[in-house]
Parts: structure tokens; C-alpha cells; sequence
């Protein structure tokens, strides 16, 4: 049985400075209670579609190690990690990784990683439904994911708020990170930004 309340609804993005240059990312999960847990990490040098992607991978890996087993709806603002995982995904596998040019597809591992995760929860159940949205036109989640993945890139403070699975379903297992400037080529799992900063109160 899953730790997860009902999820509402899933968000992600990246962002990046100078692509390739650092980037971040950042990813939402909105739960029909009204809370929310928060994601985000960074690579000092990276690609914008590489940081969109590793947002998805993240926030759906929550959901794998969470065993949850009902149906999402994704929201992303990259066609690039839409089209990939629903439309092109299938044909680069059957060419051995190789696209329509016969070249090797860019960012494999990540697909790879990320053909993975959707598949063990398929496993599980759960039917991803990935949704395209328009960045920067005042989305709440969309704007709050770029907000994440920003901070990260450019190694800002940021309050991340994040829930404690393992706490009873309650408002009061709501937390929020202590703020700490994300480290480098960090990863935070909803603990905080900085490995070195305390647990969430």
C-alpha cells in the first residue's frame, strides 16, 4: 500500500544558463489534500532538455519508491519530453537507439532511466498521461517548478515544502525546507536543498 496521499496533479521543469552551462530542476506533486511536495536539483553543466527530463524521471521515481498505484496526469512544458517518451521512444528502442537519421539518440541514459521508471509503474498500475502546457503564462504549477529549477541553477536559496510519508495524513506532516543554497550537482529528495543543512522541521 502506497505512503502517498491522492495525487492531483504532477508538474515539472528544467531551466538552464547557457545550455549547455548549470542548470536545475524542479517538480510539483499537488495532492487532492491541498498539500504538495516539492523537488529539485541541479547539474553544473547540462542541457535544458536534460534538466527537463530529469525532472520527470525525479517526481516519478517518488511515486515508484512510494509504491503508488493509481493513474497520473504529468504536466510539462517540453515537447521534446513529451513527444519523446509517448510518440518517439518506441522507434528509437526497435533501431537500436539510433533516429529517423540513423544517429544515436541524444540524452539515452535519460531516456533510458526515464523508459524505466514509466514502465516498473505500469507494473504498479499507474497510467501516466503527459500533458503539454504552455511555460510562462502564469500556470501555478509550471511557474512554481521554473521557480525551483532557477534557484537551483543558479545555486539560490529556495523553501522547498515537502511531506513526510511515513507521518499520519495531516496537515501537520507538512513541512518546508530550511532555505539553504542548493549544492553543487546536488539532488534533493524533499529533505532539503542542501545535503548539509538540517531536516525539515
Amino acid at each position: 500500500m502506497s505512503d502517498l496521499p491522492a495525487i492531483k496533479a504532477l508538474y515539472t521543469d528544467g531551466a538552464c544558463s547557457g545550455n549547455p552551462g548549470p542548470g536545475g530542476w524542479g517538480a510539483v506533486a499537488y495532492f487532492e489534500d491541498g498539500r504538495r511536495h516539492e523537488l529539485g536539483g541541479r547539474d553544473s553543466r547540462t542541457t535544458n532538455n536534460r534538466m527537463e527530463m530529469q525532472a520527470a524521471i525525479s517526481i516519478l521515481e517518488l511515486l515508484q519508491a512510494q509504491r503508488y498505484g493509481t493513474s497520473v496526469t504529468l504536466h510539462t512544458d517540453s515537447e521534446y519530453v513529451k513527444k519523446g517518451i509517448t510518440q518517439w521512444i518506441s522507434g528509437w528502442k526497435r533501431k537500436g537507439w539510433k533516429n529517423a537519421a540513423g544517429k544515436p539518440v541524444l540524452n539515452k541514459d535519460l531516456w533510458q532511466q526515464l523508459d524505466a521508471v514509466t514502465q516498473s509503474l505500469r507494473q504498479q498500475e499507474v497510467d501516466i498521461t503527459w500533458k503539454y502546457v504552455r511555460g510562462h503564462t502564469g500556470n501555478e504549477g509550471n511557474e512554481r517548478c521554473d521557480e525551483i529549477a532557477r534557484a537551483f541553477s543558479h545555486q539560490r536559496p529556495i523553501s522547498l515544502q515537502t511531506v513526510d510519508f511515513s507521518a499520519p495524513r495531516s496537515p501537520k506532516s507538512v513541512s518546508k525546507s530550511s532555505g539553504s543554497m542548493p549544492s553543487e550537482s546536488s539532488k534533493n529528495n524533499g529533505d532539503s536543498p542542501n545535503p548539509k543543512s538540517s531536516a525539515p522541521a
